[in-house]
């Protein structure tokens, strides 16, 4: 038996343990149902994703896949080690970081039409639900980088196709079905009579994919270089490399994984420079030093090391997962913080205790405080390097990730230059309320934005 604090709570609901209680008050591991642990320990991070790791991704992420037919997956949902990097290395260069520089013009483009609707609320006197529009940001983006083509989220400042409404659903299904897998085909075939249309995203992408078809019979190189115009360019060279499939599902991985993401991230980078004024005051300092007058290249922000700690530093203290990324352990188990398991057993780090682990952060793990990446020696900054995941780990790391740092570096700068953020009464008072189904996601962040001259 494990020397194991232990809850009685199904996994999904797991997000509502606040992650200081899992470290104070019960040690570095909670069992959370019956074969299911998560642990809180710098050395077993590193066993279970560091990579060459031997630890699988278990039958829970049978739930995320696109389709019924659970054999159909996609780099998030896939178990084998070797079909992930088979799938993987199709694509990789899509999502490089020599590969943002053409993506820039589809980020600049969002980050004009967002400023002008800013500015129009702002004429208005009006607040904001801003982790909505922030959002609306980053699936219009998303929509830029993928297809060429913004699905029009900051145009009409809505859920465009109910396309939130059917994440928001899908990732509370799918936060549940995977613990009861043989379900999930079944409501696969249904999710659309309960509200669950993705015919909009669907219908979306099979246009832009068949228009890139057609496109690339004439094609030169002044053509758009969305990812949707490279991937099938490289089929038509490389038929046997890339199936129709697997264009649709890097498609439908951008859309479904691509918003929600940095939204969050954003929200929290801004949520949290709201409650810090001496920090926001900072950053504000380092890009009116820069003389950047217009949007920051993606190059430019990577030589502005507060941007960098501030962004760090809000995706430490709020990362944008709330669940362990669990995986299974292997043939003959293993001993992970002093206690052994035995193979078959789902162990996960949970980022929002591995975050807030005062061995790994400093005894001021739980405060807010981008100094902590420039401040820290050659071994502490690699301490806090090697368990900091807000994007996963290892070879299972996010592949959007770049595009995700490209979205926030460019946006945040601009954002402090030109506006001021007034938080709503409750915001400022209470803090903001959130809802954990996999994403941690704010809920009513209310801010008046002000256009500063």
């Amino acid at each position: 038996k494990h020397q194991a604090a232990s809850t009685t709570w199904p996994v999904s609901f797991l997000p509502t343990l606040t992650p200081l209680a899992h470290t104070i008050t019960t040690g570095p591991i909670v069992r959370i149902a019956p074969n299911w642990y998560s642990i809180s320990d710098p050395s077993a991070t590193r066993v279970i994703y560091g990579h060459g790791s031997k630890y699988l991704k278990s039958e829970w992420y049978d739930a995320w896949n696109f389709s019924s037919d659970l054999s159909l997956t996609n780099l998030f949902s896939e178990r084998s080690s070797k079909k992930h990097a088979e799938d993987r290395k199709k694509v990789a260069s899509l999502y490089s970081m020599t590969s943002l520089v053409a993506y820039e013009p589809f980020v600049d483009n969002c980050i004009d039409i967002f400023k002008q609707r800013l500015d129009d609320f702002a004429m208005r006197d009006q607040f904001i639900d801003m982790g909505h529009w922030l959002q609306c940001y980053a699936f219009d983006v998303i929509g830029k980088i993928t297809f060429g083509d913004r699905f029009g989220f900051l145009d009409a400042g809505k859920d465009v196709g109910n396309m939130i409404e059917f994440l928001d659903g899908a990732l509370t299904a799918s936060s549940y079905f995977g613990l009861y897998v043989w379900l999930y085909p079944m409501f696969m075939k249904v999710g659309k009579y309960l509200g669950m249309d993705q015919s909009y995203v669907n219908n979306f992408s099979f246009r832009h994919i068949q228009e890139a078809k057609v496109t690339i019979k004439n094609y030169h190189a002044d053509l758009p270089a969305h990812m949707t115009m490279k991937v099938v360019l490289a089929q038509a060279q490389n038929p046997e490399k890339l199936s129709d499939y697997d264009i649709l599902v890097t498609a439908g991985s951008n859309v479904g994984a691509g918003s929600d993401t940095t939204a969050i991230s954003l929200s929290s980078i801004l949520y949290h420079l709201l409650h810090a004024p001496a920090c926001m005051e900072r950053l504000r300092a380092e890009m009116n030093s820069s003389g950047i007058t217009g949007n920051p290249t993606f190059k430019e922000t990577q030589e502005m090391p507060y941007l960098q700690a501030v962004m760090k530093e809000a995706l430490r203290v709020h990362p944008a997962t709330g669940y362990p990324l669990f995986r299974v352990v292997p043939q003959g188990g293993e001993v992970l913080a002093g206690q052994f398991f035995p193979e078959g057993t789902n162990v996960g780090v949970n980022s929002w205790v591995s975050h807030y682990d005062t061995n790994i952060y400093g005894l001021d793990a739980a405060t807010f405080r981008p100094e902590r990446w420039l401040e820290a020696d050659e071994q502490q900054s690699k301490l806090m390097e090697q368990n900091f995941m807000p994007f996963g780990m290892g070879s299972r790391t996010c592949i959007g990730k770049n595009i995700s740092l490209l979205e926030m570096s460019k946006l945040i700068p601009v954002l402090v230059r030109d506006f001021d953020f007034e938080l709503s009464q409750d915001n400022r008072v209470d803090g903001w309320r959130t809802r954990a189904r996999w994403f941690v996601k704010p809920r009513d962040f209310k801010v008046l934005p002000t256009r500063r001259t």
